[in-house]
């Protein structure tokens, strides 16, 4: 059945499900990369609690290296793993929202559709 002549209530259902749904592939891809971020983040950690404190480390910003001490490089991926941390949390929190919410609309669904002789897989 198109959806041009399903019901104003199924198609309206259908809307909400598919923006929540776009919503949580949105968050659920930014969380990966908030991962991945924080696994590199690790790994550098890792990397450099092995070697000396008199070590040169150099920092990418854009296109250029800047030398600077290991001291203040460690203490700047702290830091971001730290607000990686909490967006990462908040990520998970509202994907576990959007996930509920989904699951709603769907049973919500199906009883409209039920509702008009209408069977879905």
């Amino acid at each position: 059945m198109a959806q041009q002549k399903l019901p104003p209530e199924v198609q309206q259902t259908i809307a909400q499900y598919q923006a929540i749904r776009d919503s949580y592939l949105k968050i659920d891809a930014e969380l990966r990369a908030i991962e991945a971020e924080l696994a590199d983040i690790n790994t550098i950690l890792d990397t450099l609690s092995t070697m000396s404190n008199d070590v040169e480390v150099y920092k990418m910003i854009g296109h250029v290296l800047i030398r600077k001490s290991k001291e203040n490089v460690v203490k700047e991926l702290e830091e971001r793993r730290e607000l990686l941390n909490i967006k990462r949390d908040k990520y998970k929190r509202q994907l576990s929202i959007l996930e509920k919410q989904l699951k709603d609309l769907e049973s919500k669904l199906r009883e409209i559709l039920s509702k008009y002789g209408i069977s879905i897989g």
